[in-house]
């Protein structure tokens, strides 16, 4: 597996994926909630994603009428991978509250993680529909066509976003992969460089300028970036494979869909 889809609940929980990959971030939750939801946030938060679907099936069972509870517990089983349940709850909270676009963006990231991507699109736009600035939803969308290689479009999807959010780390880094992966290797990787010296999130960057330097060839420069992140045959495993996706890249083959299987 060359890369992976992360879903980041807060920045700092996504960033110690060093293989590299395109990130969605996640948008805020809701603002009135209960007790027990407020608590099972901070468990999704921290990581705790069992801890948190059972905070959020307490949740909505106390009050059955929460889109957010159910949104919730749609987003915890995601990160569980219990793909059906997350329908199941995320179609539950989306009857409760149908212009929520936080439901939609979660949606969209069931289909991404199921490697729907033309459908996770659909349900990005609707999401834009109604919030023509989230976040979550611009982000999404943007990995969703690049994992199509559509990759011009990806592009114009993250500068609008950056034109809103200029300094916002994961549009950031996305928008660098998304350029090495359309031939712009020096674009991207001017911005890679300059992210992995962030010191509170640079580390996520790593992966990235990895596939990066694969791309471009400079098979030493990506190992070195590796070192320290996994161990030497995890390493050199990953080098093939960036190998791989290299002589695909050359030939003029898409490789987006690499990153995600």
């Amino acid at each position: 597996m060359i890369g992976k889809i992360t879903a980041m609940i807060v920045l700092a929980s996504g960033c110690a994926d060093n293989q590299g990959g395109l990130n969605l971030g996640v948008g805020p939750s809701q603002s009135r909630i209960s007790e027990t939801e407020a608590v099972a946030e901070a468990a999704l938060a921290g990581g705790s994603y069992a801890e948190a679907a059972r905070l959020y099936e307490r949740a909505v069972e106390e009050t059955p009428g929460s889109a957010s509870a159910y949104l919730g517990l749609g987003r915890a089983y995601i990160a569980m991978g219990q793909y059906s349940r997350a329908d199941f709850a995320l179609q539950r909270a989306r009857v409760l509250d149908r212009r929520n676009p936080e439901i939609l963006n979660a949606q969209a990231e069931l289909k991404l993680q199921k490697l729907r991507p033309a459908e996770a699109i659909e349900l990005y736009d609707q999401a834009l529909s109604r919030d023509r600035k989230n976040l979550s939803a611009l982000t999404g969308k943007a990995v969703s066509l690049d994992f199509l290689s559509r990759h011009a479009e990806a592009q114009v999807v993250y500068q609008r976003a950056l034109q809103h959010y200029p300094t916002n780390f994961i549009l950031l880094n996305n928008y660098a992969l998304s350029l090495a992966l359309s031939g712009q290797v020096a674009a991207g990787l001017k911005i890679l460089q300059e992210l992995v010296r962030d010191p509170e999130n640079g580390e996520a960057a790593r992966g990235n300028m990895a596939i990066a330097y694969a791309l471009d060839g400079r098979e030493r420069e990506a190992r070195a970036v590796l070192e320290g992140t996994m161990s030497s045959s995890e390493i050199e495993s990953l080098l093939a494979e960036y190998a791989d996706m290299r002589r695909r890249f050359k030939s003029g083959k898409p490789i987006g869909y690499l990153i995600f299987n």
